[in-house]
């Protein structure tokens, strides 16, 4: 496969990405990131902190499956793209959530291989059990908030990095998150806040270039 290495990390990329699947620098000039962003993750793995949340529509039986909310507000992902974008199909991903692990550390680790092959929906689900076993783990809400975002559900993602912050307003990625979440629904002003408190708080953290880039195209 033919690559090219990021000038902003110097990892190898497939030549025709656009943008850096490590540390999501744009790879060709004006490339701009729409809903499909880059969303980190807390953790001491930096691949980890540097996940790229790919902005994927689900099935809808699959979305409401995992928001498991009957509230009608709750709107499911549109059916427009009802596929799997992964390879995987409806059978394995209803099997992987029939036989999920009972206990909390096995949710987390189910949660986070899921999320690491793109699996957003089984990860989701884990990390929902799993905050239901112990609801005070701002980094394993953080991760359910950007699985929620990876399933075009911005607006849910949003209120579980509210959370987080509410209990922990120097957690930055959850910080930096909401910037990229603000950014994608194109609510420059509140992405820009979310930003430049990243950047306040972890100037050298593994997505500074990143959310540099997005305050670069805000124009902040």
């Amino acid at each position: 496969m033919n690559s090219k290495k990021c000038k902003s990390c110097g990892v190898d990329v497939p030549a025709d990405a656009k943008f850096c699947p490590e540390c999501a620098a744009p790879l060709t000039p004006g490339a701009r990131q729409s809903s499909k962003t880059a969303i980190s993750k807390k953790r001491s793995n930096p691949r980890r902190d540097n996940l790229i949340i790919i902005g994927v529509i689900v099935v809808v039986a699959v979305g409401y499956l995992i928001m498991n909310r009957p509230a009608p507000s709750e709107t499911p992902p549109p059916a427009a793209n009802a596929q799997n974008p992964h390879g995987g199909d409806m059978d394995a991903m209803m099997g992987a959530l029939a036989n999920m692990p009972s206990d909390y550390a096995s949710l987390v680790q189910m949660g986070n291989e899921s999320m690491d092959h793109g699996n957003y929906a089984v990860a989701a689900e884990c990390y929902k059990r799993a905050l239901a076993q112990e609801g005070s783990s701002s980094n394993v809400r953080t991760d359910y908030g950007a699985c929620l975002h990876g399933m075009g559900l911005p607006q849910r993602a949003l209120e579980e990095f509210r959370k987080v912050l509410s209990d922990d307003p120097a957690h930055t990625i959850a910080n930096y998150n909401l910037g990229v979440v603000f950014f994608s629904i194109e609510q420059s002003d509140s992405a820009k806040v979310y930003f430049t408190k990243y950047l306040k708080l972890d100037p050298q953290g593994h997505a500074a270039s990143s959310a540099q880039n997005y305050l670069k195209e805000i124009g902040g």
